[in-house]
């Protein structure tokens, strides 16, 4: 799996290259100059719904991710999501 930096959250995020669908994000090159909290903890709560949003554009209701519940839930739908 490689790392992949989220331009518009700055986060960094490991994501399945078949996860990454658009130009906001990129790879990760490893040099930033101070250590930021890495994974999906690291994003805000709108750029996690952003992210489903955008997994979910062409996706048929069954194989959509929950976008429902609080952080700790959107990070688990997302991660559940990467897994498969």
């Amino acid at each position: 799996m490689k790392r992949y930096t989220h331009i518009t959250s700055g986060a960094r995020v490991s994501v399945r290259d078949d996860k990454v669908m658009d130009s906001s994000w990129v790879p990760d090159t490893g040099s930033e100059s101070s250590p930021a909290a890495e994974g999906y903890e690291a994003m805000k709560v709108a750029d996690l719904k952003a992210e489903i949003e955008r997994r979910n554009a062409d996706r048929d209701e069954a194989d959509r991710v929950s976008s429902e519940g609080r952080k700790p839930d959107l990070i688990a739908a997302l991660q559940a999501d990467d897994e498969r």
